[in-house]
């Protein structure tokens, strides 16, 4: 009996292992991006400092051919803010301006978020903090 208890301890100290080892492995999407600053309402037609949201953030894995845009609702790009090679834990900052690609301002009653693509990474990334659009005034 003795024996059978051991085998069994072993099993489950192996089976232990072998899980926490796929745990710390899996990494999520969200590990991958540490965004900094994150201006959470903006008023493109104001004034002042509440007129673009600055946005500051690195990645923790490098990638050549990155992708940071403005996403609305379903993550619908509205803005390409770069494309380009984003290095490993090397803060960047950007900034929106509120518009469209086109120069439109998006609609106020969505929520905006932004969105980091490493393709060569194979992530995805949406920050899950919005950016709300107010239409007049400061926020």
């Amino acid at each position: 009996m003795n024996r059978i208890g051991s085998a069994l301890f072993v099993v489950l100290l192996v089976a232990s292992v072998g899980t926490a080892a796929i745990v710390v492995h899996a990494r999520t999407p969200d590990l991958a991006l540490q965004v900094t600053h994150l201006t959470h309402q903006i008023s493109p037609q104001g004034r002042g400092k509440y007129r673009v949201a600055n946005i500051r953030f690195f990645v923790r894995e490098s990638d050549p051919d990155a992708t940071v845009e403005i996403v609305g609702p379903n993550l619908k790009p509205i803005r390409t803010l770069y494309e380009g090679p984003l290095v490993a834990n090397k803060p960047v900052s950007f900034t929106w301006n509120g518009r469209t690609a086109s120069g439109a301002i998006p609609n106020p009653n969505h929520r905006y978020r932004l969105r980091v693509i490493l393709p060569g990474q194979d992530r995805d990334m949406a920050y899950p903090r919005r950016i709300d659009i107010v239409e007049t005034g400061r926020p």
